[in-house]
């Protein structure tokens, strides 16, 4: 029996009525809008709604509303080159209350008894100044600082200190110290003859922002992926508490969350052992200039742009766009390997300068006390908002959305009846669009293992059971190779 919405049943004179109805035909897994959340503080002078997201449309958008070198403005621009159509939004955090800039130092002793240029990076970006024959310490420091304060996209600012240059952060907090000070980091850089530099390295940053009322403000929208800009216990924690409301049954919004490290390899592992949540991926360029926090947004604009074009695909051997290697900080695959087991991902730094992704990894390594590898590679988390999204999709619209329940084998009921073999047959739908996507593998045992079934106490209510199996990405290929001569 077909039932009409607006075709009156007491048509009598002659007419041709057409209604429509959009319906959910069960022809294709519905695809997740992936969504970027950039996480990051603003500069002073700036009034941002805080912990509250906010979409923003361009690079000069993000330098409006958050000040040009503002961690926020820098996240953004990384997460930019790579993030392709995935819209992005910021979360704005203010500065602690009890927060402390990091704050770093260029010590220059002279003259300069011959011309040529002087190299300083903040952050890997280039500072330069023309040296002549003679200049002073004191003349350098002037010219270093006007020259500093020029780069309006420059995390820091500098005072001049008559021969000695003082470097801020623009911002409070540990993060700052995340800031690299270096000289000559291009092969063709030297110090001007003559001049004696001592860089002291940002430090003194204390207190992140806490970022649980800022998280909680995330509500019904779907985030996708998370760039976080902090190392500090306590943001992480916040990270990885709101990783575990967002997959609540209730709430069905999980997270990828992304943050950057350019400490040691060892150190690195010493680190992983004070964390254990899918719900972020440490991503370390060991010994590069360019700081966490920019790690973590490049991460997370070409990452979400691989799984909104092909969802479940890993991202092994692409560049991480802006970042910059230490050539000499590379890993064997043994390390590589413990760093894995340990709940790390791990990068290659390449000949040219460039960064390559290896293994994403999140720091999920124990379950209940005990080992576990379920949640090892970061690839399973999009694989499962892509099935959660889906699930929920198909099953709140037609016919489902003001459907009643009907049990199997009773006689034909009302269209808007739904019975246990009707979820069932869209269940089977969605597993098939999903092994067709490379999602999920042995279509057979998942759909032999579904189950739809009226709740035994709420006969409003039927359950649903699909045994997935998601697909893993290729990461190990073993090859033999069995030779002897003849004789």
């Amino acid at each position: 029996m077909i039932s009409f919405n607006l075709v009156p049943n007491n048509a009598a004179a002659s007419a041709v009525f057409v209604e429509q109805e959009p319906v959910n035909r069960g022809t294709g897994s519905p695809v997740i809008p992936h969504k970027i959340l950039i996480v990051g503080q603003y500069n002073a002078g700036k009034s941002p709604t805080v912990n509250t997201p906010q979409i923003i449309l361009s690079k000069a958008d993000a330098c409006d509303r958050y000040g040009r070198g503002s961690m926020l403005s820098i996240m953004i621009e990384a997460a930019m080159k790579r993030s392709g159509t995935v819209p992005i939004y910021a979360l704005p955090v203010a500065d602690d209350d009890g927060a402390v800039k990091a704050s770093g130092q260029v010590a220059v002793t002279g003259p300069a008894t011959a011309a040529g240029t002087f190299a300083f990076y903040i952050a890997g970006q280039l500072v330069s100044v023309a040296v002549t024959a003679g200049m002073t310490a004191n003349q350098l420091s002037a010219a270093l600082t006007t020259a500093v304060n020029a780069k309006l996209d420059l995390p820091a600012v500098a005072t001049d200190e008559y021969g000695t240059v003082d470097i801020e952060c623009r911002w409070a907090g540990a993060s700052g110290n995340q800031i690299s000070l270096e000289m000559n980091l291009a092969a063709a850089d030297a110090t001007p003859a003559g001049f004696t530099v001592v860089v002291t390295d940002m430090a003194s940053g204390a207190t992140d922002p806490v970022l649980t009322t800022a998280l909680a403000s995330l509500g019904d929208t779907w985030y996708t992926e998370i760039a976080n800009p902090y190392t500090e216990n306590t943001p992480l924690t916040a990270i990885e508490a709101a990783g575990e409301a967002r997959v609540d049954p209730g709430v069905k919004r999980p997270f990828a969350a992304f943050t950057g490290y350019t400490d040691t390899a060892s150190n690195f592992l010493t680190y992983l052992g004070t964390r254990n949540s899918q719900w972020n991926t440490m991503v370390p360029v060991h010994g590069s200039p360019t700081p966490a926090y920019e790690i973590a947004a490049a991460m997370v604009g070409y990452f979400a742009a691989v799984q909104q074009s092909t969802p479940g695909r890993p991202c092994k051997g692409l560049t991480i766009p802006g970042v910059l290697a230490n050539i000499a900080n590379d890993l064997t695959y043994t390390s590589r390997n413990a760093i894995v087991l340990a709940g790390g991902s791990h990068t290659y730094n390449q000949g040219d300068g460039t960064v390559t992704v290896g293994d994403l990894v999140t720091t999920k390594t124990t379950e209940g006390g005990a080992d576990t590898d379920d949640w090892r590679f970061s690839i399973i988390v999009p694989n499962l908002q892509f099935k959660i999204y889906a699930i929920e999709t198909t099953f709140r619209g037609a016919p489902f959305d003001r459907a009643i329940v009907l049990a199997d084998g009773d006689p034909p009921g009302p269209t808007y009846g739904v019975r246990p073999s009707t979820v069932k047959a869209y269940a089977i739908n969605l597993v098939d669009n999903w092994v067709a996507r490379g999602l999920s593998t042995s279509r057979d045992q998942i759909v032999e293992g579904i189950i739809a079934e009226i709740d035994g106490s709420n006969a409003g209510r039927i359950n649903l059971a699909i045994p997935d199996v998601p697909s893993a990405g290729l990461r190990v290929l073993a090859a033999k190779l069995e030779w002897a001569f003849l004789v």
